[in-house]
C-alpha cells in the first residue's frame, strides 16, 4: 500500500514538474490519455475499462484525468471524435452532388479500420451504459447530424435536393445502410457499396426526381 501511494505520489510530482513547461506537456498528457483509452477498450472492452486502468496506461495520476472528462464514456468519445472527425467533414466542391458521396466514402473509409472497431465497441455499449449513450449522443450523433442537415438545406435552397423531403430523413437514407453494415457485420463498407447506396438514394432525392 505504501509503495502504491509513493508511486501516485511521484507521478503527480512529475506531471506538476512537466507542467511548469507549458502547453506543449499537457497537450502530451491529454493525448496519452484518449490514446490509452482507446488501446484498452479495443483489447480489454468497455465495459473493464476503469479510470484507475486508463491513468494507470497512460502514466498519469488520477486526478489529471478527472480534471479533464467526468467519466470513462466521456473520455473515449472525445478520443473518437479526435481520430474521426476532421477527416470526415463536408469539403467544399464544385460538384455538391459529389461532394456527398465524397465524404460518405470517406467515413465509410475510416470505418473499415481500428476506428470502425472502436465506433462498433461504444454503439453496442451504449444500449447498456447510460453514461456512454450520452456521450455517444451529444458528441458524435446529434453534432454529425446537425451538420448534414445545415448541408442538406443549402443543396434544397440551390434547387439541388428535394424540398419535400426532410433533411432529417435524407441522412437516414444515406448513412444508415453504412452504419447497419459496420454493425452487424453482413459486408465490407467499401468504396464500390457506397457508391451504390449513394446512386439509389439519390435517385429519390434530387430535385426533379419523383
Amino acid at each position: 500500500m505504501k509503495t502504491s501511494t509513493n508511486v501516485s505520489r511521484r507521478r503527480e510530482e512529475s506531471e506538476r514538474t512537466a507542467a511548469k513547461g507549458g502547453r506543449p506537456r499537457s497537450e502530451q498528457l491529454h493525448q496519452a490519455i484518449l490514446q490509452a483509452a482507446v488501446h484498452l477498450v479495443l483489447t480489454s472492452g468497455f465495459r473493464s475499462l476503469s479510470m484507475d486502468a486508463i491513468a494507470a496506461e497512460a502514466g498519469v495520476g488520477r486526478m489529471t484525468i478527472y480534471r479533464r472528462w467526468p467519466n470513462k464514456a466521456a473520455i473515449i468519445m472525445a478520443a473518437f471524435v479526435m481520430r474521426v472527425d476532421p477527416g470526415t467533414l463536408f469539403k467544399p466542391a464544385d460538384n455538391f452532388i459529389e461532394s456527398i458521396r465524397l465524404q460518405m466514402r470517406t467515413m465509410a473509409k475510416a470505418f473499415r479500420g481500428r476506428d470502425g472497431a472502436l465506433i462498433r465497441v461504444l454503439l453496442a455499449e451504449a444500449q447498456f451504459d447510460p453514461e456512454l449513450a450520452k456521450a455517444l449522443r451529444e458528441q458524435w450523433t446529434l453534432p454529425r447530424r446537425k451538420m448534414a442537415a445545415e448541408y442538406f438545406r443549402s443543396g434544397i435552397r440551390d434547387g439541388i435536393l428535394r424540398a419535400d423531403i426532410d433533411p432529417e430523413a435524407m441522412i437516414d437514407i444515406l448513412y444508415a445502410p453504412l452504419y447497419y453494415r459496420l454493425q452487424m457485420g453482413v459486408g465490407a463498407l467499401s468504396d464500390a457499396y457506397v457508391d451504390e447506396v449513394f446512386e439509389h438514394a439519390m435517385k429519390g432525392l434530387l430535385h426533379g426526381t419523383k
